[in-house]
């Protein structure tokens, strides 16, 4: 899509988080949840929200997917 609309200056970017500190996750043990990230850390629904920011204000980004996972997408560490 990025390069099919590219030419009309369009756009095509995502966010990809991981386990992120919600009400979803009220009951969960953070100690274990923050094992799932080579960071030891859980994001935060600004973490989110910050990347959607970059993306919005990147003008030559496009076809990009923004991971906010504390490098969990990298596979196994």
């Amino acid at each position: 899509m990025a390069s099919e609309y590219a030419k009309e200056h369009i756009r095509f970017n995502a966010v990809a988080p991981g386990i992120v500190d919600t009400p979803l996750h009220t009951n969960d043990p953070k100690d274990f949840l923050k094992t799932l990230s080579p960071m030891g850390s859980i994001s935060t629904v600004e973490d989110i929200a910050g990347a959607v920011v970059y993306l919005t204000e990147a003008r030559q980004v496009t076809g990009e997917v923004l991971h906010v996972d504390g490098g969990a997408h990298s596979g196994k560490w």
